[in-house]
């Protein structure tokens, strides 16, 4: 690959370590609805797929409007936020990957920048693109081709890095590099389009 000028990052799984925080607060949503999923084919579905995949699922089975068991899962998992860290070595890659550009481009909503302050991580982005900036979802690019042409960045000099072949498709429909962050305990199966795989953050130094 070419040396990356520009990285566009997703959050959960590929910089912070949420994915305990998302599956427990789905696991109580469930709950709430008389519905008991394991934790371990809640984090398959969430992996696989997206929180949404989960909770439209969860709404057809136990007849709750999408859009509340949804607001009802944002409540849940705001409150558990400060059960959030760092996934190993993603502060030592932003600090390696120096003077090239990074953003964020998530799902998340508007507890995003609060979050990354705390952990020591809204420096390193020029810009942080979340669920409020109404781009369709992944695997749409709209969010990254925003990014892209806002600040005039080369897309054979561009990369999104994240954990999901969501976040490949993504990549890929913007035109840019697709990284996967692929750890070994991971159960997300390869698109096969990447273009690269890494099993640690720090390989991309």
């Amino acid at each position: 690959m070419t040396d990356m000028e520009a990285y566009i990052w997703d959050l959960d799984g590929t910089l912070i370590d949420s994915y305990h925080c998302i599956v427990s607060s789905l696991v109580n949503v469930a709950d709430e609805c008389h519905l008991t999923d394991s934790y371990n084919s809640i984090m398959k579905t969430v992996k696989q797929g997206a929180v949404s995949t989960y909770l439209r699922d969860l709404s057809a089975r136990c007849g709750k409007d999408f859009d509340i068991l949804l607001r009802r899962y944002r409540e849940i998992s705001h409150a558990k936020e400060d059960e959030i860290g760092l996934i190993p070595g993603a502060l030592e890659t932003l600090q390696g990957l120096r003077p090239a550009q990074h953003f964020v481009y998530t799902h998340r909503g508007s507890s995003t920048a609060n979050l990354l302050n705390r952990l020591g991580l809204t420096g390193f982005f020029r810009e942080i693109v979340t669920f409020e900036y109404g781009f369709r979802p992944k695997p749409s690019g709209e969010g990254v081709t925003y990014l892209v042409e806002k600040y005039n960045l080369p897309k054979n000099a561009t990369a999104y890095v994240g954990d999901r072949t969501l976040d490949i498709y993504c990549a890929k429909d913007a035109g840019v590099h697709a990284i996967l962050y692929l750890p070994d305990d991971s159960c997300v199966i390869p698109a096969g389009s990447e273009d690269r795989i890494i099993r640690h953050l720090e390989e991309l130094l």
